[in-house]
């Protein structure tokens, strides 16, 4: 009688996940000029990084900014602008699951082995999605908290500062309109880009 296969073990890690050095955590916010004055003035963490997108994940995923500020010893926190979200909405699952803890590992071969671990132990994980900035795989732990584990595709310049600035002040501009969206965000970004504005401190 032919016995059965030892089961398929799944790649380890060969690290464990970077808790010291988690990469973000992030939110949402309704007030990105509010936000920006607060955790660039009263507590000295400059703003190093934006991300706008649309359709992201899926056709009918908000148009988003996503603002990243630099805490030090490598993590940031970040805040999610969405387009289209009234201030008075009631918490969401969209909201919801935009709080989140992301950890960080290095390469490309790590976030594949804990996407391969998380999922021989039954738990539900996404595929890699990446931006220009990071690739990330999401998860739920059992009390609903997302969990990202990222991997960085480059470092953060001076240059992503500078295009930070940029948008957030695009963004702060359209805000007042009686519908803002990323279009108009990014039309606003364009016109201050042609201008070679020095953008001040909002």
């Amino acid at each position: 009688m032919a016995t059965a296969p030892p089961p398929i073990r799944p790649p380890a890690p060969s690290q464990g996940l970077s808790v010291d050095g988690v990469d973000h955590l992030a939110f949402v916010t309704w007030r990105p000029r509010e936000t920006y004055e607060f955790y660039t003035r009263a507590l000295g963490m400059p703003l190093v990084h934006a991300i706008t997108a649309t359709g992201w994940v899926t056709d009918d995923y908000p148009d988003f900014v996503h603002f990243f500020f630099d805490m030090g010893r490598g993590n940031r926190i970040a805040f999610f602008y969405y387009f289209d979200l009234p201030e008075e909405a009631p918490p969401s699952d969209l909201m919801h699951r935009s709080r989140h803890v992301a950890f960080h590992v290095e390469t490309e071969e790590e976030l594949l082995a804990w996407r391969d671990r998380l999922k021989a132990h039954g738990v539900r994980v996404t595929t890699p999605l990446a931006h220009e900035l990071i690739e990330s795989i999401y998860f739920d732990d059992p009390n609903g908290l997302q969990l990202e584990i990222t991997r960085p595709l480059r470092e953060m310049s001076g240059i992503d500062a500078r295009d930070a600035e940029l948008t957030l002040q695009a963004l702060i501009d359209v805000t007042g309109a009686p519908r803002p969206s990323v279009q108009a965000m990014w039309q606003r970004k364009a016109e201050l880009i042609r201008k070679n504005l020095e953008v001040p401190a909002p």
